[in-house]
């Protein structure tokens, strides 16, 4: 077993420029850093939480575009301190909310698309505290909107 952490991840975009301003202007994020590298042409921008922690990394190149979203896949999940606030913080910045406001027991989530199509699912609560029903019990997606 590796002993470490799982520090940022790393998503394709098809327009840099598009897709830090969507993580800047709904998220917060500031550029910590950016590699530009030859042969092949590849971008690669950091992207720090207002910590300064490192969270995200976009990358882009003419060679490999970005993939298709999974439909109802959020690769990346937010935790914030109110639902209400996220929403109004996501309209504001001029996006819309994909799905959402919904609640599951203690935990309120919305969903927002970013401009590749990506969901990220934003937070609020304790998702630790959701239960589910007994294990081999299959029940009804509650946003099967979202599934194609």
């Amino acid at each position: 077993m590796i002993k470490g952490k799982i520090t940022n991840m790393k998503l394709v975009v098809s327009d840099l420029e598009r897709s830090l301003d969507f993580y800047k202007s709904v998220f917060g994020l500031e550029v910590g850093a950016r590699l530009d590298f030859t042969g092949p042409d590849v971008t690669e921008v950091m992207l720090d939480g207002p910590d300064g922690t490192r969270i995200l990394v976009l990358l882009h190149s003419d060679l490999m575009p970005a993939p298709k979203p999974i439909p109802g896949y959020a690769p990346l999940v937010v935790q914030v301190d109110d639902i209400a606030t996220a929403k109004s913080g996501i309209e504001k910045a001029g996006y819309e909310v994909a799905v959402g406001p919904l609640e599951f027991g203690p935990v309120g989530i919305v969903m927002v698309a970013d401009p590749d199509g990506y969901l990220i699912e934003i937070v609020a609560g304790d998702p630790n505290a959701v239960q589910g029903p007994p294990a081999g019990t299959k029940i009804p997606h509650p946003i099967p909107q979202i599934h194609g």
